[in-house]
């Protein structure tokens, strides 16, 4: 079984004409890689992969959480930027290359729209809406082509 969460980056106000992190963005973050980090625990996972959209403000998001979440844990996990993470993504296209990229825990860092249609996409139509800084985690069967996957937690910011 493959543990797949799903984050939509952190606030994202429009700062010197680009959308960057505020400190509100910041604080969300910071928040939920600690309930993720304690998630994990609970489950007795570790995470494996962090995969992140290039989109400024999913990056920014990656360097806040991971500057967090790696106090409160003590392995390694590797970060790819990876474009098919992008909003305007494909979910079709998405989905099979996470399943085919990635094993064990795995934490995908991206924008809406395309995390709820990932949402959607594992867990055949069931609609989400992501809040900034929002984490879904799916259980995700292997080998993936099952296509069975259920819905383990949904948690927002305070």
């Amino acid at each position: 079984m493959r543990h797949i969460g799903i984050m939509r980056h952190g606030d994202a106000p429009y700062i010197n004409g680009e959308r960057q992190i505020s400190n509100l963005g910041h604080q969300q973050i910071k928040q939920m890689a600690k309930w993720y980090a304690e998630h994990l625990k609970g489950q007795g996972l570790t995470l494996e992969t962090l995969l992140v959209s290039p989109i400024l403000r999913a990056q920014q998001t990656a360097e806040t959480f991971e500057s967090t979440f790696n106090t409160l844990v003590d392995y390694e996990w590797s970060r790819e930027t990876e474009p098919l993470l992008k909003s305007e993504s494909d979910p079709s296209m998405t989905i099979p290359f996470v399943e085919e990229a990635t094993q064990g825990t795995t934490l995908l860092i991206s924008h809406m729209p395309l995390v709820s249609h990932l949402w959607a996409g594992w867990l055949t139509g069931e609609t989400q809406y992501f809040p900034t800084s929002a984490i879904g985690i799916l259980d995700v069967a292997e080998p993936a082509d099952t296509k069975t996957a259920k819905k383990v937690v949904f948690h927002s910011p305070e």
